[in-house]
């Protein structure tokens, strides 16, 4: 065979090899994803150095002390809801995974389970999730790789032989060299080609005695084809086993990528984790969501506790005004005085709930609390109302929920598998061809023949090789059944109860979501309805303080409505908060109908997706936010020329909330500082007629010393009249009056006093200069237990000590209403009874 035709055969053998190798994916960071790990700081030796000690890290201070409800005072950062979410895809955490009760941060801490650390819901580590996947699907795919077995070694062998004409073969130096190129194909075979040369040299005494080729080469080439014919046959079932059938011809191939699952069912893996991640986005989104409107209720929540205060502050300085005047009792002082305490309690109280939700939204962005500023939502709330086709709405359930698609691919999953298991229970056939080519020489290179004592032998090895005088092959088949296949059939059967249960719970799993979707389709509907009663409600009883402050203006205070005063400021800022509660509680139950149908990172414009950033996006989303909101506010503060229109209400990224910043939310705008204590005054108190004193105990007089310092577990004593010299009830029915104040209201003719048969019944007396009211004498209704009329206006008569009062029946003007009670339905004859049903509540009043 001439030399051309080798070197033909050789150049194919070449290529043959570089299409055995394969196509390797490139599995190295594109330049865009290795400038992102770049930028996460992570320390030189962190990869370089496995031994050194990992410390613990350093909390630097960023800003003043952490900030209480007593130090509760801190520059705002005006936070737009946009801006937290883009914080929060950066370096958030997901936070609570309960759909239902979202808004809340994880404190939980890592956990060790044996093996593993676990417990963290940073979405930075979760973002890692998909990646690890996809490196597996490398792992999977290098089943398929080409492998290089090369292997050299030497031997001297000098063993006894019962023989004495064999004893030259167990007397010689021997080495080996032997390098195999070796591709599994996908259909299962593997294809390979291995040149190995043997030397060996024997003793000169063994040359002369059996005339052998001494020293001797012999190079060789095999080329090997195995191939499964039944079990593991074919490329999609290869796809789905875990390993390759390998090889029993070709020593020393093992089959790479142990311990990972078919490159389809891994594919499968894949689609879950990313389907994984995009539920866990989803549950952060939401959680940031709900954690945004609910900071942004309980800073209203503050807003009407303070307002409260305010009104609190001025009730009281309005009514002690009028009890050192005397126009009011001093009682009415230390219920405006609770009513002011009972709101500066509340007011801390919020402040501890806009902290706390302050704190949910920092843990969910991945801001610390210990910066020096507070968060302020800014963000308009969404008052429009929905009104979804349900229908509509649960086909995108069905189609985009993350869950759903997890479920689905677990039943595409369990069919593979059964596919897989069913194939594997045929027997093991294989097919094998070898083709070997071998030469013989005393050296590689040189002359082809070499001229010794006993004649011509072959010299140049390779040569002799390429000249093709020695080839041999084989074929053949191996069988390798189990009897009964009784392994094989359970795990048939098992992947069927697999698959089914699969199944089943796909099914389940919509119904679920389903119900989930018609909840929060309901909650929307309702939370909407509350806001009109809770805003109608609040509006009344702005209206109702309203009217008591011109009211107060007008004729002064009317003692009968003091307390339903005081109750009208509690219900209106429990009023305030409870508006604003229900429109954050809205906006929240919006955002759990599009997590309810699988949409909401379209509802907050994110997308999740692989590979490196487009080239457009030059910064990071959070700054750009900033950027385009200091702006805003920036512009909102220049002054509105005459005739124009304002600035700074141009969109500003909107997420969920407002497209603008034209209007802040009133607890947003600069406010007069908030009175904590109640007024100090150094004002003497009224003078007293003669010959009264102090009575033991009695009140402290109004600005006697700083009110409202009083400790709370120390209350007022209670004044104790008669106690001292009797001048506070003189035995002649009068009163003794503080002096009215200069410059006061006098009464006029509105006011009409009791009439009396005393010294008091004209009415122009009953003011004296002096400054004492007459009390008029009791009327002679008042009579003795014994029946006795007592002579009214009897000078030293004493009251008997069991005298009563007995009240005239009370008469009634024509005009008035007269009130009938309903009768009561009369009991049927066979003895039951007739329960009255209660009047219907209309829906809305006329």
């Amino acid at each position: 065979m001439s030399r051309s035709r080798w070197f033909k055969r050789a150049l194919a053998g070449v290529l043959t090899i570089s299409a055995a190798g394969g196509c390797k994916q490139q599995l190295f960071m594109e330049p865009g994803d290795y400038k992102d790990a770049a930028q996460l700081a992570l320390p030189k030796s962190l990869e370089a150095n496995p031994h050194g000690t990992v410390a613990p890290g350093q909390v630097d201070k960023l800003g003043g002390p952490v900030n209480t409800v007593t130090d509760f005072v801190r520059p705002p950062r005006m936070m737009k809801l946009s801006e937290c979410i883009a914080l929060a895809m950066e370096q958030g955490n997901v936070g609570s995974q309960s759909p239902n009760n979202p808004g809340f941060k994880n404190d939980a801490l890592q956990q060790f389970s044996g093996r593993a650390v676990g417990g963290s819901d940073a979405i930075r580590s979760f973002a890692i999730d998909p990646a690890v996947a996809a490196a597996e699907i490398e792992r999977s795919l290098s089943k398929f790789d080409a492998r290089w077995i090369t292997s050299m070694q030497w031997q001297k062998i000098d063993q006894p032989v019962a023989a004495q004409f064999l004893s030259f073969q167990q007397s010689r130096d021997a080495a080996s060299f032997s390098s195999t190129l070796a591709k599994p194909l996908p259909t299962g075979g593997v294809a390979g080609i291995t040149f190995s040369t043997d030397y060996s040299k024997f003793s000169q005494q063994a040359t002369t005695q059996t005339q052998l080729v001494n020293p001797n080469y012999t190079p060789r080439v095999q080329l090997t084809v195995e191939q499964p014919l039944l079990r593991l046959f074919g490329v999609e079932v290869n796809q789905l086993s875990p390993t390759h059938p390998g090889s029993l011809l070709i020593n020393g191939l093992q089959s790479t990528g142990q311990g990972t699952e078919g490159i389809l069912i891994t594919r499968i893996r894949m689609d879950q984790q990313r389907a994984t991640f995009d539920q866990l986005v989803n549950t952060m989104l939401l959680n940031v969501e709900a954690a945004y409107w609910n900071l942004y209720a309980s800073y209203y929540n503050l807003y009407a506790q303070e307002e409260g205060l305010r009104q609190a502050f001025e009730a009281y300085r309005y009514t002690k005004l009028r009890v050192v005047a005397g126009a009011l009792k001093p009682q009415r002082q230390d219920q405006v005085q609770a009513q002011f305490e009972r709101f500066r309690a509340n007011v801390y109280q919020a402040r501890g709930q806009v902290l706390e939700s302050e704190r949910q939204l920092r843990g969910l962005i991945g801001l610390r609390s210990d910066d020096g500023a507070r968060l302020v939502p800014i963000d308009e709330p969404n008052l429009a109302p929905y009104q979804p086709d349900f229908h509509e709405a649960a086909n995108d359930a069905i189609a985009y929920r993350p869950e759903l698609l997890i479920a689905r691919q677990d039943v595409k999953f369990r069919q593979l598998d059964l596919l897989l298991q069913k194939q594997l229970r045929r027997p093991d056939l294989r097919g094998f061809a070898q083709y070997d080519m071998a030469g013989l020489g005393t050296r590689l290179d040189g002359r082809a023949e070499d001229f010794g004592p006993n004649g011509a032998s072959p010299g140049n090895a390779f040569g002799n090789f390429i000249d093709n005088r020695f080839n041999s092959w084989t074929l053949g088949v191996r069988l390798d059944m189990p009897i009964g296949f009784r392994d094989a059939n359970a795990l048939v059967r098992q992947a069927q109860l697999n698959m089914e249960k699969s199944y089943f719970q796909l099914r389940n799993e919509e119904l679920r979501a389903i119900e989930n979707l018609t909840l929060q389709y309901r909650r929307v509907n309702e939370l909407y309805t509350v806001i009109g009663p809770r805003r109608a409600e609040r509006e009344s009883l702005q209206k109702y303080v309203a009217r008591v402050r011109a009211a107060l203006e007008i004729g002064g205070p009317d003692p009968t409505e003091f307390l339903n005063d005081l109750t009208v400021q509690q219900q209106l800022a429990a009023a305030v908060a409870a508006e604003t509660q229900a429109i954050a509680n809205y906006n929240i139950a919006l955002a759990q109908f599009e997590y309810a149908k699988g949409t909401i990172q379209q509802y907050n414009r994110v997308s999740v997706s692989e590979g490196v950033l487009p080239p457009w996006v030059s910064k990071r989303a959070a700054d750009h936010i900033r950027e385009r909101t200091e702006a805003a506010l920036k512009l909102r503060e220049q002054p509105v020329a005459p005739g124009g229109t304002a600035v700074g209400g141009h969109p500003v990224s909107q997420a969920g909330g407002t497209a603008s910043l034209l209007q802040l939310p009133p607890f947003a705008e600069k406010r007069d500082p908030l009175p904590m204590d109640l007024p100090k005054t150094d004002d003497p108190a009224p003078a007293r007629p003669p010959g009264s004193d102090t009575p033991p105990g009695g009140r402290a007089q109004p600005g006697a010393g700083p009110i409202g310092a009083l400790p709370v577990s120390q209350p007022r004593p209670l004044p104790t009249f008669g106690a001292g010299s009797g001048a506070d009830f003189q035995p002649n029915g009068r009163s003794p009056l503080p002096p009215l104040p200069v410059g006061s209201r006098p009464v006029g003719g509105g006011f009409s006093p009791p009439a009396g048969t005393g010294a008091a019944s004209n009415p122009d007396e009953y003011f004296r200069s002096e400054g004492r009211a007459l009390v008029p004498e009791p009327p002679p209704l008042y009579r003795s237990a014994t029946g006795a009329s007592a002579a009214p206006g009897t000078p030293g008569e004493q009251p008997r000590s069991d005298a009563r009062v007995i009240l005239p029946p009370e008469t009634k003007k024509a005009s008035e209403p007269v009130w009938n009670p309903p009768a009561l339905p009369t009991p049927p004859a066979t003895g039951g009874a007739t329960v009255p049903q209660p009047p219907t509540i209309p829906p809305t009043l006329p």
